[in-house]
């Protein structure tokens, strides 16, 4: 959401509702992964010319969503969304980055 800070702010509505969410019906094991992986992805999409185009996708696609099923009661529509699209970005962004670090690794050795 930082990327539409002009728009929303620490205490908008749809940070609110998400953290809602994420404290009431996302596992402890999906928190620490999405705190342990989502800065890695940000990391990435901002080094990216297109990096707002990025976050316009990610969220129409995936924010706006969530909190549309959210607001419904459609809990367990947010956590689906909310896991693919995580585990969509981490292979887009991350993966690629961690696997070039593991090649340069055992090229040094």
């Amino acid at each position: 959401m930082q990327h539409f800070a002009q728009q929303f702010n620490n205490k908008c509505h749809e940070l609110q509702l998400l953290r809602w969410f994420r404290d009431n019906f996302v596992s402890e094991e999906d928190a620490a992964h999405y705190y342990e992986t989502a800065p890695l992805i940000v990391n990435e999409i901002n080094a990216l010319p297109n990096s707002n185009e990025i976050y316009d996708k990610i969220y129409y696609h995936v924010i706006a969503v969530c909190v549309k099923a959210i607001e419904k009661g459609e809990y367990a529509v947010a956590y689906q969304r909310y896991k693919e699209s995580i585990l969509q970005l981490e292979e887009a962004y991350v993966r690629p980055v961690l696997a070039q670090r593991l090649i340069r690794t055992l090229q040094l050795r």
